[in-house]
């Protein structure tokens, strides 16, 4: 991505993101680049811990910590309904992986878009403070049902924004409920492919890039 088309999609020059070493194995409690809108309503990019803990948690160490939200919480509970009003982000990501059960294991597979374009996976972060005031920046990914693509590994896929909507996703001002939880849908299949990847994902200590190779 060059950095024009960088500062065109998410409102920022590429000068300011993050830097962040390549990594083909990330997981949960893994401190990882998120985009966000401060309180100015600029969009920025910092790391954040993927394993949101809720403001209201009285831990870091929380029951309440999730890697993942499900797109219906936000219909459920105020507090979730207001997170997805005020604390968007977007987690940047060439790919993801999920699982498939079958015969008492896990086979792994890697998703894309089919252009090979940067994903933006929506999500929502919380900044938590400690009893000295110290703030905590942590988020969690959006899921939602799978489509056609995936739903033959996993029920479920994270959140991918359409393209050229990640601006309006980060713009604090867009708080209109029903306009946001229109968004959120799942990415449409035809843009989009799979391929089986290597069970050496599935030990988070190995990290290169034959992970992202294909595997039978």
């Amino acid at each position: 991505m060059s950095p024009a088309e960088f500062e065109e999609r998410f409102g920022f020059p590429i000068s300011q993101a993050v830097r962040f070493p390549p990594s083909y194995n990330i997981g949960p409690y893994r401190d990882v680049p998120v985009i966000f809108a401060d309180l100015d309503n600029r969009p920025r990019m910092r790391m954040m811990q993927w394993q949101l803990v809720p403001s209201f948690a009285k831990a870091r160490k929380s029951k309440f910590a999730m890697f993942n939200t499900r797109d219906d919480s936000f219909d459920k509970k105020p507090f979730w309904r207001r997170m997805l009003q005020q604390s968007r982000c977007i987690f940047p990501m060439n790919n993801f992986f999920e699982w498939k059960k079958a015969t008492g294991q896990k086979i792994p597979y890697l998703f894309e878009l089919a252009d090979h374009s940067l994903i933006s996976a929506g999500g929502i972060f919380s900044i938590w403070h400690d009893e000295t005031g110290e703030k905590f920046y942590s988020a969690s990914v959006i899921t939602v049902d799978a489509n056609a693509v995936v739903a033959d590994i996993h029920p479920r896929m994270p959140f991918i924004l359409p393209p050229g909507a990640e601006k309006d996703w980060l713009n604090r001002d867009h708080t209109e409920f029903a306009t946001l939880r229109k968004l959120i849908a799942p990415f449409p299949a035809e843009k989009m492919h799979g391929k089986r990847v290597s069970h050496r994902i599935n030990n988070i200590r190995n990290d290169d890039e034959t992970l992202i190779e294909a595997s039978e």
